[in-house]
This record gives C-alpha cells, sequence and structure tokens, in this order.
C-alpha cells in the first residue's frame, strides 16, 4: 500500500505544492472558476465547498487524489470528467449536488471515501469502467440518491457497506459481481428491484440490507451465505417466497415478514426456524436441485 492511501500521507498532501486548495482558488486572478490549472495533482479538502460559482470542473490530466467535502454542495450541470490517474475520491467529495445526473469512474480508481454522492438527488447513473481497482462500496456512498436507476459495480467488489444505497428508492438495475462476500446493514434499504441475483460467492447479509425493498417477489439464497442478519427483508411487502436450502451458522429474528413463504429442506434447521416464528414453510425434496440461470 502506498502511502497516500492512508490519512497520515495525506495530511501531508494537503499541504504539497501540487495541491490545489481553497485559497488558490480564492487568489484565482483570470480562467474559468472550477478549471484548475494543469501542474496540480491533488484537490485539496473542502476546496470547492458550498461554491455557488462552479457549475462544472475541469480536472488536471494527472490528477490522483480529490479530498474530502472537495465539492460538497457545488451543483454541477455537467458530468465530471476523471481523468485515468485518479486514485482516490475522499468522503463527501460531491455530496449535496442536486444537477449532477450521471457519474462514470476511470479504471485506476482505487477507493471511493464514505458519503460521496450522499444526496445528490437527481444522479441516475453511476458506472464503473472495466477493470477498475475499486473493491469496497463504502458506508453512505449513494445515500439517498432518490434518482438513482442504474448501478454498475466494479468487477472486484467484495463488500458494500452500511448504507451505501440507502433509500435509493428508484434503484431497479443492479448487477452483483461473483467477487462480492458481504451486504452491510440496511446497504439496499427501500430500494426499488423487482428481481434479486445474489452472486454464488456471498456470505454475508447484513441486518436489514433489503428492508422495505417493496417490489420483490422472490429471493434465493445460495448455499455460500453463512450469516443472514435480522429483518433482512422484513417490510418487502410483496415477497412471496425465499428459498433457503442450506443451514446458515447464524440467522437473525424476523428476516421475513409473515405473509412470505419459506422454501427449504424437511428436517433442516430452517424449518425450525419457520416454526419458531410461526412461518409457512413449503419443503424440497433432499433428491431436488436447483438449477442455477
Amino acid at each position: 500500500m502506498e502511502k497516500y492511501r492512508h490519512e497520515t500521507g495525506w495530511n501531508q498532501l494537503r499541504f504539497d505544492i501540487q495541491t490545489y486548495t481553497a485559497q488558490n482558488e480564492r487568489n484565482r486572478k483570470d480562467g474559468t472558476p472550477g478549471q484548475i490549472p494543469l501542474q496540480y495533482k491533488y484537490i485539496g479538502d473542502r476546496c470547492f465547498m458550498n461554491n455557488g460559482k462552479v457549475h462544472e470542473v475541469k480536472l488536471p490530466s494527472e490528477c490522483r487524489i480529490i479530498g474530502k467535502r472537495a465539492f460538497e454542495g457545488c451543483q454541477f450541470q455537467k458530468m465530471v470528467e476523471f481523468p485515468e490517474t485518479l486514485l482516490e475520491i475522499k468522503s463527501r467529495a460531491f455530496a449535496g449536488n442536486h444537477r449532477l445526473r450521471r457519474t462514470v469512474f476511470p479504471k485506476s480508481l482505487e477507493r471511493l471515501g464514505s458519503q460521496c454522492y450522499q444526496e445528490c438527488n437527481k444522479l441516475k447513473i453511476a458506472a464503473f469502467t472495466d477493470n477498475v481497482k475499486c473493491t469496497v462500496i463504502r458506508e453512505g456512498t449513494f445515500d439517498s440518491c432518490v434518482s438513482l436507476t442504474t448501478v454498475c459495480l466494479p468487477e472486484r467488489t467484495q463488500v458494500i457497506e452500511r448504507r451505501a444505497f440507502y433509500r435509493c428508492k428508484e434503484l431497479k438495475d443492479i448487477t452483483f459481481p461473483n467477487t462480492l462476500r458481504e451486504i452491510g446493514m440496511e446497504a439496499f434499504y427501500f430500494c426499488g428491484m423487482d428481481t434479486l441475483e445474489l452472486p454464488l460467492n456471498l456470505k454475508v447479509i447484513g441486518e436489514s440490507a433489503f428492508f422495505r425493498c417493496k417490489n420483490l417477489k422472490t429471493v434465493y439464497i445460495p448455499p455460500s451465505v453463512r450469516k443472514i442478519g435480522r429483518w433482512a427483508f422484513h417490510g418487502c411487502s410483496r415477497l412471496e417466497r425465499i428459498e433457503i436450502l442450506h443451514d446458515l451458522e447464524e440467522i437473525g429474528p424476523w428476516i421475513i415478514n409473515k405473509s412470505c413463504t419459506i422454501v427449504c429442506r424437511k428436517g433442516s434447521r430452517m424449518e425450525e426456524y419457520a416454526k419458531e416464528y410461526d412461518f409457512k414453510c413449503e419443503y424440497v425434496e433432499e433428491t431436488e436441485e436447483r438449477k442455477e440461470g
């Protein structure tokens, strides 16, 4: 891991001569607001925060890091073009932008900070280019992006953290890569998907991960899953069936509504769970095999 990836490294880089700061912008004498001179590689924390004069930004061709809250509260009317040198976008860098409609991340990106696009309520599309290096979707990255409809996740994604897509109520199109291991607490709380294809290497579904996803009708839990947190699919009022054909190591209370049927094997721990909470059960014979798509 290179030093710039750590906060200690960033604390030094924030004062580097290659870092464009809020003071640099205030002292600007010519050029367009948001057009950062080419010699800079880093955009400092809060550099353009709530700057009403900035309606678009042109990043330097060798830009590597965008600092915390750098463009928070700016109202970009055009998509921000990221250079192929970009390594990290820090927390809340683009939060609260109420005009931005689309973002595409370059394959060089390694880290996307928490709450990076929180409350960007016009954002419709978030896409990661092929072979992007980012492996974690951080806490609250797209929290309350209420217009978000399409997400193309990185091919190497391993973890989707807490509230990453919280209240993205229009989110209906998302594909999970096979590398995904964990979906965090409330990650897809109140989202709009009507189908759910969970990857075959998934291990953990966190508490309230899909709470109030009201369009879901059926869910199949792959045999790799070892833990489902409480209320994981609770509030999914149209959910009719959840299929769990293996014994989990840990399962929380009330993962579904009483109107949903658990499809399981007779004599399994899932059958015991269904009886404990008085859920309806449907049995699959041991000889039956589920055909994967």
